[in-house]
């Protein structure tokens, strides 16, 4: 399947626009809309995709995941990207909105430090909120991502089950504006070079600690409890962040003997 007009080609260079996946992202809602998708009720596979729009896969997972956040497509892990009944209910204005760029997006890339920094500070204040207000149905999502992540076959599936599980975290808080800055905060590490060229090393060594913080944290929201939470989260970053140190200390001869 391929886009119906040149205005919906969006053929876009990531490595030059660290915008791409929005206009990717504008012009997959704006073939949703015009029922290019509605007999099938999904969208083609991120493989598909990357194709289309000839980008890298890391410009449409950040696509879907502005779109996912946004309440108009749903993953369903070996089933598919669902449509949502709101992205065909939109009208025009309101699709504006959906993927309407915030000033976040002005700011110039930070390195791995403050971004790891970030997220501990303010998911870990998210997971206290989420324990407290998550639904079964939030519960139910948090677990299988988290067991996705845990079964993910490969680096890159694995780092994108994982955004999706932070997100599904903020989602829990019920608070829409929370929900914004979690996503933005995950598109800018996204979308930067010095996040990608810390996190590189990491992508094939095992990561047996970091699964164990996250049945923590897990646990945690299960039981509804807020402070709990709150440590799990910060932990389980410290984790991250000592993982991710150690494999960009691990000579690369070395790193090839631990790989999963």
């Amino acid at each position: 399947m391929a886009p119906h007009s040149p205005a919906l080609s969006a053929r876009v260079d990531s490595d030059k626009d660290v915008r791409a996946y929005r206009t990717v992202g504008e012009s997959l809602l704006e073939r949703i809309r015009n029922g290019e998708f509605r007999m099938l009720g999904k969208l083609p596979t991120e493989r598909e995709l990357a194709e289309m729009y000839n980008v890298g896969r890391a410009v449409v997972r950040d696509a879907l995941v502005m779109l996912e956040v946004k309440g108009l497509i749903q993953s369903r892990q070996g089933s598919g990207i669902y449509i949502t009944r709101r992205a065909y209910e939109l009208d025009a204005s309101d699709a504006d909105e959906a993927v309407k760029e915030r000033p976040f997006d002005t700011l110039p890339p930070s390195g791995p430090a403050e971004f790891l920094q970030s997220q501990q500070w303010f998911e870990s204040h998210l997971s206290r909120l989420a324990a407290l207000s998550a639904t079964e149905d939030d519960l139910i999502e948090l677990e299988r991502l988290s067991e996705e992540c845990r079964v993910a076959p490969h680096a890159g599936s694995r780092a994108y089950t994982e955004m999706r599980f932070h997100l599904s975290i903020a989602r829990a808080t019920q608070n829409p504006e929370l929900i914004s800055l979690a996503h933005h905060l995950w598109q800018r590490r996204d979308n930067s070079p010095l996040w990608h060229n810390f996190y590189a090393p990491a992508t094939e060594l095992k990561s047996d600690r970091w699964t164990a913080a996250r049945e923590k944290l897990v646990a945690a929201l299960r039981r509804h409890d807020g402070d709990a939470a709150f440590v799990a989260m910060w932990q389980y970053v410290d984790e991250i962040k000592d993982f991710l140190t150690e494999a960009n200390a691990i000579p690369p001869e070395i790193a090839e003997s631990v790989r999963s």
